[in-house]
């Protein structure tokens, strides 16, 4: 008998590899991480050109969306052009080309406008920081000495802490500046070649972001083969809706963060110039692409550009501490809301929960992706647990469980039920109401105790 080669063959082996290659990296992890950590480095480091041509064209995809749908597309067809099927085939590349061009015209135009206007004004400033830091020193010097002549206590304080700490910092200068002054200047020369080769990467990224902008909906429609191919029809059906999710969510956090990360650096850079403030384009730049990091990026370049501003007046670094908090507070209730609204579909605690996870686990950049993809995780655990409570004839959002105590035979009880007695429903009494309880206890006897007295005096005061 020949042995034919089916879709279920097909999909178990598929199946039995991928568990067998999850088993062998989770092996991997435990025993080998420094080795599977390097590779994955290697590999990163070989395909950064490609990843950034995905990152430049993910962000362009919006930009080159509206082109061709609103502006091409509509004069194409009000010329008379012919957009059925199989002609249309030919005419959708035209027009992707056109939109493609423009876009490609705004990107450069874009980056332009950044290299010509703000970079010179972000190295006249940098250049004038360095330039004037021996007077900032002197500022802060200054400043202290001024407050710790007006606090002789503090004053005296601080010199035991500096007398017994100079040392012991004189030595770790020595140790650790001194003697790897080579190890520092070898770090410089590489720094400068992971400039010029991120440059490379930059360039390269550009030229595949086109090539990804012309052919993005044919990869898709390869995805779609490979899922439809190998995969019965409702589980590729799910994998396809997937795959559109954690495009819609990363679409509409990172494109909208970034369009309000602009919108609050051009009103931070507005706002310093008319407040006099020294610095106003660095320190804008600075609150613009920290704004990107939900919750806590407002708050590091507010730190950064009040530590900057400190050492020239506390006056202005008062002032853009107000501004930005001010600031802050409109992009966080109008003008972040109107814009990116809730693409995540995540509460602020869990906004916080993957910072701080993802943060830890890949710093800065993980700050910035942690969030759309524990919003990936939190849809895709919330889709399987509804799933699940279906095929239980469970229904009910998470709201409807807070009064829940236990199940019964498929019957719900309720905590405010006073008979569901089970699975420890009954609360035991906290200290503080056993507290409460015992005053009142001593009160009651004070009060029982009170009419007797004053009955008693009274019967004294009639024998008298």
């Amino acid at each position: 008998m020949k042995f034919k080669l089916g879709r279920k063959q097909i999909t178990w082996g598929i199946t039995i590899f991928c568990t067998f290659v999850a088993c062998l990296f989770v092996v991997g992890i435990f025993f080998k991480a420094n080795s599977i950590s390097s590779a994955v480095n290697s590999i990163i480091d070989m395909l950064m050109s490609i990843i950034v041509g995905f990152i430049i064209a993910f962000v362009l995809t919006p930009i080159l969306n509206f082109i061709e749908s609103r502006l091409v597309k509509p004069v194409y067809i009000k010329m008379g052009g012919d957009y059925t099927y199989p002609k249309s085939i030919v005419k959708k590349k035209k027009i992707r080309t056109i939109s493609i061009l423009f876009t490609m015209i705004i990107y450069f135009v874009a980056l332009y406008a950044f290299t010509m206007i703000v970079v010179p004004s972000l190295y006249a400033s940098i250049l004038q920081i360095v330039t004037n830091f021996p007077i900032y020193v002197n500022n802060i010097y200054k400043y202290t000495n001024d407050f710790l002549s007006d606090n002789p206590d503090i004053r005296r304080y601080v010199n035991q802490l500096t007398a017994q700490y100079s040392s012991m910092i004189s030595n770790f200068f020595d140790d650790n500046v001194i003697r790897n002054l080579t190890v520092y200047l070898n770090r410089i020369s590489q720094s400068f070649m992971y400039v010029v080769k991120g440059f490379l990467n930059f360039v390269v990224g550009t030229i595949v972001a086109v090539y990804i902008l012309n052919s993005k909906e044919i990869f898709c429609a390869q995805g779609k083969k490979l899922a439809y191919a190998f995969f019965k029809e409702n589980v590729a059906n799910e994998i396809v809706g997937g795959f559109r999710f954690i495009y819609n969510t990363f679409t509409g956090f990172f494109v909208g963060k970034i369009v309000d990360s602009l919108i609050i650096g051009i009103i931070c850079n507005v706002g310093c110039m008319i407040m006099h403030i020294p610095y106003a384009m660095l320190v804008s730049v600075v609150v613009g692409l920290t704004n990107i990091i939900p919750f806590f990026g407002p708050y590091i370049g507010a730190f950064f550009g009040g530590i900057l501003l400190v050492m020239i007046s506390p006056i202005s670094a008062l002032e853009f501490l107000l501004f930005v908090m001010i600031l802050q507070q409109f992009d966080g209730n109008i003008l972040g809301p109107k814009i990116i609204g809730n693409s995540t579909g995540l509460s602020s605690f869990w906004v916080i929960f993957a910072i701080m996870l993802f943060g830890g686990m890949w710093g800065i950049v993980g700050m910035v992706i942690g969030v759309p993809i524990f919003a990936v995780f939190y849809a895709f655990v919330r889709r399987v647990t509804n799933h699940m409570l279906r095929k239980k004839n469970i229904e009910g959002s998470s709201y409807d469980y807070v009064d829940v105590a236990y199940f019964e035979e498929g019957e719900v009880r309720s905590l405010s039920d006073n008979t569901a007695d089970k699975f420890n429903t009954k609360k035991s009494e906290s200290p503080m109401r056993k507290i409460f309880k015992i005053q009142d206890k001593n009160l009651n006897k004070k009060n029982e105790e009170k009419p007797k007295n004053s009955d008693s005096d009274n019967l004294d005061t009639k024998n008298d």
